[in-house]
């Protein structure tokens, strides 16, 4: 064998980590039909790194990777992978297919695959999955959208609390669970969530023990339609493995772990900074055109009324911009200044208030303390301001007259801030939509309102 060969040889089946490297061989593959070849270097693979490599793909090939997958890695891939290659596999596969790869997942995890599915697929891909995982994955997604009992998985090992150590155990070991556990949940005659277990308990308690008495009582829970945003702050909170969920009667129906948080935590960053940037919902790559447009049209319009209404502001104060026409240089300074110091304040608020530091109790004591900030912040730019304006235009009463105004600006910003986000969670609105376009069109309008007031009673 010539040498060429034997390097085109060890390209294709090398085992490099590399993701780049990676893509090279499975095109190489695809290119020159060696399909058997590449199901066995896949295999090879973690699944989670070819879902990371998967949209480096046309949506043929895509289709052609994943079909070339186990059952039981298909289901990691299609969990992990992007929202856009979810959707075309999900659109280019048959329901049998895919019924199997669900059948290989976790319950809220097919759950929140099945939520992307065409309604008119979706049954007859339930219809296709095994009995007991279909009726599961109904009553998940029977829950409100973003409450814990959306994302909990109704699988979870329990004992009673009148069972005796030896018997507990032995029915662990009879129980298959399709994720791992450290903690056993233990519950009443009506399945009322009593207590939990750590599993080192159970192999240091001496036979006999009766469960009841090793249990630990006080057990963090939350109810199914608890927000998953609160449900991901309580276990962050107290640093738990796993968080049970219980319905109005207290009854255990699952259990929340560490994956489904991260996820969760990822899901809320994502949807902030949408609504922070005024897309309002977070866009995937999958959405039609006329979607998007939907999702950013409404701020862009909120923005351009205000920016109209700063024009009619600008008006009303002809009579002074006509005395000291030089005043319309530093529209934009103020404006600007005005806008990200609103943004900065709202930013820390809005992230107090998602992380729970946030202590409406003592709000008078954040007030306090985000006007003193207010007051140097505005000081400081105050000055510069002052120094620059004067130096610019050699004119000591402009440099004045920009000066106080960015003072009294920043100030207001800083008020708007954070008393916006606080009035949007006291009214149940989302905060993080006060923190982007809002705020900044506001203090666009009322910015250039105080400088012109300003301006005019020093000419005046």
């Amino acid at each position: 064998m010539d040498k060429s060969a034997d390097r085109k040889k060890d390209f294709l089946h090398g085992g490099s980590r590399d993701p780049e490297e990676r893509v090279a061989r499975i095109k190489a593959f695809i290119e020159g039909g060696l399909y058997g070849e590449m199901r066995d270097f896949l295999r090879e693979m973690e699944p989670e790194d070819i879902a990371e490599i998967l949209n480096e793909f046309s949506a043929e090939d895509k289709l052609r990777i994943f079909g070339s997958l186990s059952s039981d890695s298909a289901a990691v891939v299609l969990d992990v992978t992007d929202p856009q290659t979810r959707l075309q596999i999900l659109q280019g596969f048959d329901n049998k297919k895919l019924a199997r790869v669900l059948d290989e997942m976790p319950v809220d995890e097919a759950a929140d695959v099945i939520e992307d599915v065409a309604e008119e697929k979706r049954e007859g891909l339930l219809d296709l999955m095994e009995q007991e995982d279909a009726e599961e994955v109904e009553e998940i997604l029977g829950y409100p959208e973003d409450s814990a009992g959306r994302v909990m998985n109704p699988n979870f090992v329990f004992v009673r609390q009148d069972d005796d150590v030896e018997d507990a155990i032995k029915h662990i070991r009879g129980i298959e669970l399709d994720e791992d556990f450290y903690n056993v949940y233990v519950v009443d005659e009506k399945r009322r969530l009593k207590g939990i277990v750590p599993l080192r308990k159970f192999l240091l308690s001496p036979s006999g023990t009766l469960v009841r008495n090793i249990m630990e009582q006080d057990v963090h829970s939350v109810l199914v339609d608890t927000d998953q945003e609160q449900a991901a702050m309580i276990m962050k909170k107290y640093d738990l493995f796993s968080l049970p969920v219980v319905d109005d009667k207290g009854e255990l129906v699952g259990r929340i772990t560490a994956d489904d948080i991260i996820d969760v935590i990822d899901e809320e960053r994502a949807e902030d900074i949408s609504k922070m940037t005024g897309t309002i919902e977070e866009e995937r790559g999958t959405e039609t055109t006329f979607r998007a447009t939907r999702n950013r049209l409404p701020w862009l319009i909120v923005c351009m009324i205000g920016s109209i209404v700063t024009g009619l502001v600008i008006q009303m104060f002809e009579v002074t911009l006509a005395e000291m026409i030089a005043l319309v240089s530093f529209i934009p300074v103020i404006t600007a200044t005005g806008g990200n110091s609103g943004v900065q304040a709202s930013t820390v608020v809005v992230r107090g208030i998602a992380l729970g530091h946030m202590d409406f109790g003592k709000l008078g004591d954040e007030i306090r303390r985000q006007f003193k900030i207010a007051v140097s912040l505005g000081f400081v730019c105050g000055m510069v301001l002052t120094v620059l304006a004067s130096f610019w235009k050699r004119d000591s009463h402009l440099g004045l007259i920009a000066g106080l105004s960015i003072f009294l600006v920043v100030i207001w910003s800083n008020f708007v801030g954070v008393f916006v986000p606080v009035i949007f969670k006291r009214m149940n609105i989302d905060p993080a939509i006060a923190s982007g376009p809002l705020i900044t069109t506001l203090n666009d309008v009322i910015g250039v309102f105080i400088y012109l007031n300003v301006a005019t009673a020093f000419i005046s």
